[in-house]
């Protein structure tokens, strides 16, 4: 059963909730914890395009499914042009973050996205994120933003419905303004 739509939703806030969301977590392991449910199962139990903002700060690291079925699932519940704002465990986190923490099944670069965003670069979206997953999808998102938070990434991506006009232009090498 889906529960009903948190326009803005965090998912795993652990022990310390952001003020402004519904609370997203594993287990109801504090007063603070809204919504309980495994990532790793999908889909996942809210409403599709019901949500207008997604926040997972140091989150997706910690599942074992692939990269594709958690965007996937942030692409259905979020409603159009909604966001998708993360924190994400850097390659090259100055004190080996990523890779010390043995709960993470995976770290991050600054363009792991691009494969998903038309927008973002061009060339990793057009040479390879189209071949790898565009038989699969059709869930591109637009790149606003990556930066550095406490050694890690903050990504934020907005979900965007691309016209086959726009991702030719891409194909073509050119650039979406």
């Amino acid at each position: 059963m889906a529960h009903p739509p948190a326009r803005r939703i965090e998912l795993g806030c652990g022990k310390s909730p952001t003020p402004g969301y519904v609370h997203h977590d594993r287990w109801k392991h504090d007063p603070w914890v809204d919504l309980t449910f495994d990532l790793e199962d999908v889909p996942w139990p809210i409403e599709t395009a019901s949500c207008e903002a997604i926040l997972a700060l140091d989150v997706f690291e910690h599942l074992r499914c692939e990269v594709q079925q958690w965007l996937d699932e942030c692409w259905r519940i979020l409603t159009p042009d909604g966001t998708l704002e993360m924190r994400l465990p850097a390659w090259d986190h100055s004190q080996g973050y990523g890779y010390r923490d043995i709960t993470h099944h995976r770290v991050f670069h600054q363009e792991s996205f691009w494969y998903f965003c038309p927008n973002a670069s061009g060339s990793l979206w057009r040479d390879f994120g189209q071949y790898y997953w565009g038989a699969r999808t059709d869930h591109w998102w637009w790149f606003e933003s990556v930066e550095v938070d406490h050694g890690d990434y903050r990504y934020k991506l907005r979900k965007r419905l691309y016209t086959s006009e726009e991702l030719e232009i891409v194909a073509c090498g050119k650039k979406l303004s």
